[in-house]
């Protein structure tokens, strides 16, 4: 039974199916009424559902826009910036180590190994016949359980290094030959040596002679000095105490920004 139907059966109230005049414009109304109580009750739940959109999506915008400034860093046309919208800078942290204590360092910490800097005495190999400064990146690290002496490096080309903290030496293999190497000049620091033996030899005390030394160093002793505490200083001379510093270099990333700590 249908809307209209039911409309009908309430105003023949005596069953009989007829209905006058009067009785069928009641009906109309009647009918014309419900319709627009559906239309308003239509046009209702779809204010509410519009509403309940327009209220979600507003908490949606407050929430993301509350994380944003909740952050100390957020994106700006494809760049990172900080909270006075300027770029974030990303950076790499760099530390040097010492190349002949790389044994005391566990191997967690020699993963962070960048690269590695130091002299290759190639003076046996009749091509080159002369020492090489190499840099190489390094791909792992290894050593024996409880042995602070020895390390071993393999470059992301393949060669192994090996470096004796003990006796303060090391060597690469490079294919089938291996070739000692060093945190510092092999031949500076020989030269260095046979230098300092001969320039220095007025210094000694001479014992025919009333003074030890004379009245002004030999012509260019200053000058041959001064270079080599340059070069003391960019651990290529004399070895100091404690060994030469030597370019071995620890990486890992980090972002910092204008904000900081705060």
């Amino acid at each position: 039974m249908d809307e209209v139907e039911e409309i009908m059966m309430k105003y023949d109230a005596d069953q009989s199916g007829c209905f006058s005049v009067a009785e069928v414009k009641a009906i109309i109304k009647d009918l014309e009424n419900h319709r627009k109580q559906a239309k308003h009750i239509f046009r209702a739940l779809l204010l509410t559902i519009v509403v309940a959109l327009v209220v979600l999506g507003t908490l949606f915008v407050m929430m993301f826009l509350s994380n944003e400034a909740a952050k100390e860093s957020h994106t700006s046309g494809g760049t990172m910036v900080d909270l006075e919208g300027e770029a974030v800078k990303v950076d790499t942290v760099e530390s040097m180590s010492v190349l002949f204590d790389l044994p005391l360092i566990d191997t967690n910490t020699l993963a962070y190994m960048s690269d590695i800097t130091f002299f290759i005495d190639m003076r046996s190999d009749a091509k080159i016949n002369s020492e090489l400064e190499a840099t190489m990146k390094v791909g792992g690290a290894m050593r024996a359980p409880d042995d602070s002496n020895q390390v071993y490096l393999i470059t992301t080309s393949g060669f192994r290094i090996t470096i004796d903290g003990a006796s303060t030496t090391g060597t690469i293999e490079m294919g089938n030959t291996t070739f000692p190497i060093s945190d510092k000049s092999f031949v500076l620091d020989r030269r260095l040596q046979d230098d300092s033996t001969q320039a220095d030899s007025w210094m000694k005390c001479d014992e025919s002679r009333a003074n030890c030394f004379p009245e002004a160093p030999p012509k260019g002793w200053q000058k041959r000095r001064l270079q080599e505490i340059e070069l003391h200083g960019r651990g290529l001379g004399r070895p100091r105490r404690g060994g030469s510093m030597a370019r071995v270099r620890f990486q890992c990333s980090l972002t910092a920004n204008r904000a900081g700590n705060d």
